[in-house]
């Protein structure tokens, strides 16, 4: 595997192995083996790297699609250190002929970390990106259910060591979630009064009505908000955090997908109820 694949797949930040990023037919950082041929190089040096292509993909508003975008140019790296590196690339829309409207550059820079950048095989992993894009060009998850943004919003908040940040997200999806789901389905979450009632019992409310909550943690699922609370609200520190955002990400995972299955549910549903109809069974098939 070449950088230029880690790189294809920079929102992965885990380490992988990959083939050599520093030339040594081109480059040394032993003051020896400098020659007319070989550069000596060391921290804070910016040379040429062949990594390979970088391929992205990005939508487009105005073609109403999702288009790759290659790198284009030589590719160099600024050496930060023996474990540090930083890339800085431009990207061209590989279709150029589909749509001259947006044939426009991206700007994309990554910061790299590696074991041993000098090493023939060095395992690497992305730590940080960022993107200039054009007002057209958007992310993939901007297109997708607002759910799905926030959840890529706190990947994102996460790869920044932003752990409080990250754990909001999650906290909100949650939230937000089960309220939609509670509305929809009649459960019992309001007041008297018509106010919505305090989170606990709306979940407890819901859970009740659709069991949102994947059975495998349900006993400790209305901790969950509790925990998520807790964390957003400054009560833990940063690295409590980021100690615990995968995990409790993977619960909201599974309570998406439960409400997801329960929604998918209630669409068949209907729309056999709507069938049954149309031929004349919706008494469920007994003459009247």
């Amino acid at each position: 595997m070449r950088l230029s694949s880690v790189l294809s797949e920079y929102y992965n930040n885990q380490p992988q192995q990959i083939e050599a990023i520093i030339d040594n037919d081109k480059y040394t950082i032993i003051k020896d083996d400098e020659t007319e041929e070989i550069k000596l190089i060391s921290n804070g040096d910016y040379i040429e790297i062949n990594i390979g292509a970088i391929i992205l993909s990005f939508f487009c508003a105005i073609c109403k699609d999702i288009l790759s975008f290659k790198s284009v140019g030589k590719t160099h790296c600024l050496i930060i250190s023996n474990k540090l590196i930083s890339i800085d690339c431009s990207f061209e829309c590989i279709d150029k002929s589909s749509c001259k409207k947006c044939n426009e550059a991206v700007q994309a820079w990554f910061l790299i970390e590696a074991d041993d950048i000098y090493s023939g095989s060095p395992k690497v992993r992305v730590l940080k990106t960022n993107f200039k894009l054009p007002e057209h060009i958007k992310f993939l998850y901007e297109t997708e259910d607002p759910y799905s943004e926030w959840i890529a919003k706190a990947d994102l908040a996460f790869k920044e060591r932003l752990g409080a940040g990250a754990i909001i997200y999650l906290r909100t999806i949650f939230e937000k979630l089960t309220k939609e789901i509670g509305i929809k389905e009649n459960a019992s979450i309001y007041t008297e009064k018509g106010k919505l009632k305090p989170f606990e019992q709306i979940l407890s409310a819901v859970d009740k009505e659709c069991s949102i909550i994947p059975s495998l943690y349900k006993e400790n699922g209305y901790e969950l908000f509790r925990k998520l609370s807790e964390i957003a609200h400054g009560n833990s520190d940063e690295q409590t955090a980021l100690d615990n955002y995968e995990a409790l990400k993977r619960l909201v995972l599974g309570i998406m997908d439960n409400i997801k299955n329960k929604k998918e549910e209630i669409k068949n549903n209907k729309e056999i109820a709507a069938a049954l109809c149309a031929v004349g069974l919706n008494n469920g098939g007994k003459d009247e």
